[in-house]
């Protein structure tokens, strides 16, 4: 069954996955974006992520919740189904889970674009490194799969399998192949030093045919999804925790079928800033100049809840994007679960309550939304 598009009469018309993306007659796809990584009990507790091995729960209100305010995209930063260290093999609980979750977001008119954030030679601690040895202990983060070509293989084993079980499923509107690659910082020289290379010329020299070349990785990636799945789209993010200054490394052709999935939360000092900061955003800080490749989404941006006029910095932002007809995804949405968000809610758009103004931009922005996917009652 093909997605549908309801003009302006109402009427709906099929459309193919592809078209969800068209920056030409779009945007048709906007929404939020929730993370969950693997629970572990030693560092973890047993309420702060939830009771299953995968956390944070994310609640069917929460979904219902997303969907009233007219949202029609879910993006998944999902921890990967095969385990981070060999043998490799499918890690059968988060791919229940995710099964789990996108059957749920179809329930609710949700499309979903399904992205690991963590795999083989990658732990979810890569997002946390700077807290190694504080909270969780040093020896958690992995990030091999820039030093051994082994745990490319894996990668590939793992997107094969993920497309070959979602192929069939109406609402998954895209794989994104990494979220946040990260060789540029994490991948180490001769010496063993962290690489930290933010030019993009340089990593690209520094990098070119080793396990830290992300372009060769991703399109390894890419290739192997469309040889399961041809019909669903493949997005791809820029090195640089998907940085658009890192771009042209991914080697992108226009015609090429990827669609770059960017993040932005610049300027951070004011996006990322302390309760107690006061730092306002200067005119223009919230504008975001469009990246060359003609097929591309924000896969991730928002800011503090309490930046001061924190709503009409998301405002200046989500008009570029819908002039650009970007499809788009604020980082990120209420999961239901009160003991994680009592504590992280720094980036939960509904922690201001339900009439708060940022809450308020984004329903105004999702209610333009003329895309569901279609109700499959095989489900």
């Amino acid at each position: 069954m093909l997605p549908l598009l309801r003009s302006g009469t109402g009427h709906a018309r099929q459309v193919s996955k592809r078209e969800l993306w068209n920056n030409v007659t779009g945007p048709h796809l906007r929404g939020a974006v929730l993370t969950q990584r693997r629970v572990y009990p030693e560092i973890d507790g047993p309420e702060f992520l939830g009771p299953g091995p995968i956390g944070v729960p994310l609640a069917d209100e929460a979904l219902a919740a997303l969907a009233a305010a007219g949202a029609n995209l879910l993006i998944l930063s999902h921890p990967g189904i095969f385990t981070e260290t060999p043998p490799f093999r499918l890690a059968e609980d988060s791919l229940a889970n995710l099964d789990d979750l996108v059957r749920r977001a179809a329930r609710w008119g949700l499309y979903v674009v399904i992205g690991y954030r963590s795999g083989p030679g990658r732990s979810a601690f890569t997002f946390h490194r700077d807290d190694a040895g504080s909270w969780f202990p040093a020896h958690m983060l992995d990030d091999r799969v820039w030093t051994d070509f082994s745990y490319h293989q894996a990668w590939e084993d793992m997107w094969r399998t993920t497309a070959r079980h979602f192929r069939a499923r109406t609402n998954v509107a895209g794989y994104l192949l990494m979220v946040e690659p990260n060789a540029n910082q994490v991948a180490v020289d001769a010496a063993g030093r962290p690489l930290e290379i933010w030019q993009a010329d340089r990593l690209a020299q520094t990098v070119a045919n080793t396990p830290a070349d992300w372009g060769l990785l991703a399109r390894r990636l890419g290739a192997a999804v469309r040889s399961i799945d041809p019909e669903t789209p493949v997005l791809v993010s820029p090195d640089g925790y998907a940085n658009s200054m890192f771009e042209r490394n991914l080697g992108l052709a226009p015609e090429a079928p990827e669609i770059l999935c960017v993040h932005d939360y610049a300027p951070r000092d004011y996006t990322h800033q302390a309760a107690d900061a006061g730092r306002v955003f200067a005119a223009g800080e919230a504008r975001f100049q469009p990246p060359q490749h003609p097929r591309w989404m924000m896969g991730e941006f928002g800011l503090h809840r309490w930046a001061p006029a924190g709503h009409d910095y998301l405002d200046e932002r989500i008009s570029d994007l819908e002039r650009a007809g970007a499809g788009w995804a604020v980082f990120r949405w209420d999961s239901g679960w009160a003991v994680y968000e009592r504590q992280e809610n720094r980036f939960n758009v509904r922690a201001g309550g339900e009439n708060s103004h940022i809450l308020n931009v984004l329903r105004r922005r999702w209610r333009t939304n003329q895309s569901r996917p279609p109700l499959d009652l095989r489900r």
